[in-house]
């Protein structure tokens, strides 16, 4: 898994997501939780991101037959 930290405007890009729409799923459970990196900034486990996007199921596939 990837180490580095990467902050909320790649997250953003990377994923599609908004911003309201990471914190509703990450304060659910549903997205990999920020790490506190100093005194007023977080980011995110590049790896856990993308092994979450991984794990998604592909657009289009629900209900394919």
């Amino acid at each position: 898994m990837t180490s580095r930290f990467i902050r909320l405007p790649e997250v953003l890009h990377l994923t599609g997501l908004s911003r309201s729409t990471v914190y509703r799923m990450e304060g659910r459970g549903d997205f990999p939780k920020r790490r506190q990196l100093g005194a007023g900034s977080v980011g995110w486990n590049y790896g856990e991101v993308l092994a979450w996007m991984e794990a998604r199921q592909p657009f289009g596939s629900v209900g394919d037959a």
